[in-house]
């Protein structure tokens, strides 16, 4: 007996997370869109220590279509995207703030909203942020959304950073 199911979020992300987990890889996010006779099915991956590759992009790829190829509950026709999230992805996890150490992050849109440099996240959650009026501790909860910059570096930015690199030193002493 055949059972369908539906392509949802959840159920790829049950269906993908043992291969991304033998492969070292974080699963950031799954997005299906697309008509429902050839949906895309979009995967986007990182690993926690490093940007991640095009070839480990090609290579989940292509394990993560024989997986789905396998279900009888996969439709017949459709089309398998697996990439990096990119730099602008929401931060969500633990291991998305450690990554980005030393980047500028921004989280906008409500009374929180701030603009400053990661320079520290602890076991714990707890996450240093170098604001312009000083040096804050935020929980990675409470920073849910922020998301890295790109720095343009001009008179601003360039005098953030020295102050940063400053700052760093001293905390190493």
């Amino acid at each position: 007996m055949v059972t369908f199911m539906t392509l949802s979020v959840d159920g790829l992300e049950r269906l993908f997370k043992p291969l991304l987990d033998s492969e070292r890889v974080k699963l950031c996010g799954v997005k299906v869109s697309g008509r429902s006779g050839r949906p895309l099915i979009q995967l986007f991956v990182d690993w926690d220590d490093g940007n991640i590759t095009v070839g480990a992009c090609a290579d989940i790829s292509r394990q993560a279509q024989d997986l789905l190829d396998m279900q009888e509950w996969a439709p017949q026709d459709y089309r398998l995207m697996v990439s990096s999230p990119g730099i602008d992805w929401p931060l969500r996890e633990i291991w998305q703030f450690r990554k980005n150490v030393g980047r500028v992050i921004r989280r906008g849109g409500d009374e929180e909203s701030f603009e400053g440099r990661l320079i520290g996240v602890s076991d714990e959650g707890k996450v240093r942020l170098e604001l312009p009026e000083g040096i804050v501790e935020r929980t990675v909860v409470q920073l849910t959304g922020a998301r890295v910059i790109i720095e343009q570096f001009g008179k601003g930015s360039a005098d953030f950073s020295r102050r940063h690199l400053k700052g760093l030193k001293r905390n190493k002493g």
